[in-house]
């Protein structure tokens, strides 16, 4: 595109009217709805962690649910009070973000907060080597001001009360992780276009919700859909019975079986770890709305890599749970091959979309934008170097160099930038990416050696929720909730502010969420000791230098994905994709493998004998079981969080514990 042309023309996507629905920030009663319905869904998540450690989280996505079975009722009844699509979509995009960034990272941070002063006498190596490192920005330090918190049993008077001692971390951590989220906003920002417009991503996480905010879809005339909603919430509400009642009988569609008992106990066998055979309907269903090739690489890549922990045992490598750690990485190097297929991840999709980046940057010079309704790329990558001075200047005051804390980020936004169009163009049901994180690279390339003890100290925690699970990483419902805009043609301006609003309420509401629940259940019995101490320690005394065998893993996972890449570019049938392999590395997949080989075997039977009008019904089955599974889950959740009382879950981890 010349420079005349990107000066003076604007590409709109076509069929969107660009009139009275693309105001930037909403009406006044989307905010209102918004705004009611934030507490409850922040608080589900902080209560209830089994919601919301998959792809589609439980708490926005019933919200929706709910708000979309009234307002059937208003399109009934009072059909001028009945919200729109547009209105729907943009309630579960800041209720999706804000749950998100309330689950995994915040529940992360509020274990750090209070940890090293109420444990201080149990762990003395952290008196001297990590808590003079730490700043009151961000950690309570003070053991005796914590006592009525470790302890709990106060009410949300009590809570009021002390909230003063608190407000030190709330504003640290919220700002810290709101830059971080607004920056890898301002990346979805600069790339949907790409993504969403001209790629075409399929997104099958987001194929729910956008069913529900278009009620007159035909999907919801299908009997197939109804008929598998009736039979999968008959099923889960007798298995909830069950739980309670054992006498009751019940149809068990969670873990089935167990590989393992049928495999010799002793070595090598016993290198494969656990193999459950786990349907997990809502899982299963998930992966009918998923590419063919990506289910089958998923299966593939999970008994190759079961195959290869055989043979490293073999050979006198022990395995542990998946070969290695980030602590000690060993042989196979699975997480570090991991990083490799991520960072080759993030070379393809640049790669391809190399004449896109050259369009954005003509934009970003220019001024202008690629559609009306969009944040222009300049105002995005301006946004984007905000963030990362501003997290850069944090860093500085903390003590540490801001190359340091640049190169950390940088690190951590490529791997999110691969999972983010990952999860948008094959859409797994979960992606567990065991304590994965910029620290790991930095000691494979590098060496421990190369951080002091006061470097390795502040960075591992000023940035401890890039190092984590990251099965709720916020920037991929930042992306979902742009294509959700895109279908009901929503401003794509007003996606961002929304985005920008959720992740800061989001992250005030759960740092309250997370406060209450600690005085009211007690941090001890809640929520256990935790801290980095054993980490830091590691790092520190047993210094190294650069691992050449890590930085090899790393070089093959690369190579392998960039392989598979060009065998795919030249053979479009090629059923091996490099997600299945980037994916299928680390613990998660061994949850659902079994879900997703029973739906690719369903998926391509149903293709080869009915065609295309057999898919869109099976697709009605899928919709329906989710469905039904989510209404069961908010049934059973709200039980538990009114009673404390553990009751049945459709989650991949039971309530009683995470094989149950």
């Amino acid at each position: 595109m010349g420079t005349v042309s990107v000066r003076h023309s604007v590409v709109v996507h076509e069929g969107v009217a660009l009139a009275d629905s693309r105001v930037a920030g909403g009406n006044l009663r989307t905010w209102v709805i918004a705004l009611v319905l934030l507490p409850a869904n922040v608080y589900w998540a902080a209560a209830v962690s089994v919601d919301v450690i998959f792809s589609l989280l439980v708490p926005p996505t019933c919200s929706l649910m709910a708000l979309a079975f009234f307002n059937l009722l208003l399109r009934r009844w009072a059909a001028r009070f009945a919200l729109s699509s547009k209105e729907l979509a943009q309630i579960y995009i800041f209720l999706s973000v804000a749950s998100a960034i309330g689950a995994e990272w915040m529940h992360n941070v509020h274990l750090l907060i209070p940890a090293y002063a109420l444990y201080t006498d149990a762990y003395p190596w952290n008196r001297s080597h990590i808590i003079p490192y730490l700043s009151e920005w961000f950690f309570l330090l003070d053991t005796e001001r914590l006592r009525s918190y470790h302890v709990g049993g106060y009410n949300l008077a009590f809570v009021v009360q002390h909230l003063h001692l608190w407000w030190k971390p709330i504003v640290g951590w919220t700002v810290v992780l709101v830059l971080l989220s607004i920056s890898m906003l301002c990346i979805n920002s600069l790339m949907r276009e790409r993504w969403v417009r001209q790629e075409k991503l399929s997104f099958p996480i987001v194929q729910v919700p956008l069913y529900l905010t278009q009620p007159t879809q035909p999907i919801w005339k299908s009997r197939y859909l109804w008929t598998a909603f009736v039979v999968m919430l008959s099923i889960d509400l007798l298995n909830g019975v069950n739980f309670v009642y054992p006498a009751v009988p019940r149809i068990n569609v969670r873990f089935i079986s167990d590989l393992n008992k049928w495999l010799p106990q002793e070595p090598p066998w016993n290198a494969l770890g656990w193999i459950p055979v786990g349907l997990f309907p809502y899982m299963s269903a998930i992966g009918l709305f998923m590419p063919t090739d990506m289910l089958f690489s998923l299966v593939f890549f999970f008994f190759a890599r079961k195959v290869t922990q055989l043979l490293m045992a073999m050979w006198g490598y022990e395995q542990g749970l998946f070969g290695g750690s980030s602590l000690v990485p060993g042989p196979p190097y699975f997480s570090e091959q991991t990083w490799g297929a991520f960072l080759g991840l993030f070379v393809g999709s640049m790669w391809s979309a190399r004449g896109y980046l050259r369009q954005l940057w003509q934009h970003i010079r220019l001024g202008t934008a690629f559609s009306e309704d969009e944040l222009r790329p300049r105002s995005a990558a301006v946004g984007l170097a905000l963030t990362l001075a501003a997290l850069c200047a944090i860093g500085m005051a903390l003590g540490l160099s801001p190359l340091l804390v640049l190169v950390y980020i940088a690190i951590f936004l490529v791997f999110s930038v691969a999972l983010t169009r990952l999860r948008a163009q094959v859409g797994p049901p979960s992606h567990e990416m065991a304590f994965m994180g910029p620290q790991q690279v930095l000691v494979a390339v590098a060496g421990s050696r190369a951080l002091t003890e006061a470097e390795t100290v502040r960075i591992y925690h000023l940035f401890s929720v890039m190092n984590r699970i990251h099965r709720t990483h916020n920037m991929p419902h930042h992306l979902e909730g742009y294509k959700l805009a895109d279908s009901v043609r929503l401003s794509a301006r007003s996606v961002f502010w929304t985005v920008v609003i959720a992740l800061v309420l989001g992250v005030l509401c759960s740092h309250l969420a997370y406060i209450y629940e600690g005085y009211t259940k007690g941090h001890a019995n809640r929520l256990g000791k935790w801290g980095y101490g054993a980490t830091i320690r590691h790092y520190v005394e047993s210094a190294s230098g650069p691992n050449p065998a890590a930085i090899a893993a790393v070089l093959f996972g690369f190579a392998l994905v960039m392989l598979l890449d060009t065998i795919r570019f030249r053979l479009p049938g090629f059923w091996l994709h490099p997600a299945g392999y980037a994916l299928s590395l680390n613990f998660g997949v061994d949850y659902y493998w079994f879900g997703l080989l029973v739906a690719l075997i369903v998926k391509v039977a149903v293709q080869a004998y009915a065609g295309l009008r057999g898919y869109e019904r099976l697709r009605a089955v899928a919709v329906g079981i989710i469905l039904a599974e989510f209404a069961s889950e908010m049934l059973w959740s709200v039980i538990t969080m009114y009673t404390g009382i553990a009751t049945y879950s459709i989650s991949i981890n039971g309530r009683l514990g995470w094989n149950q």
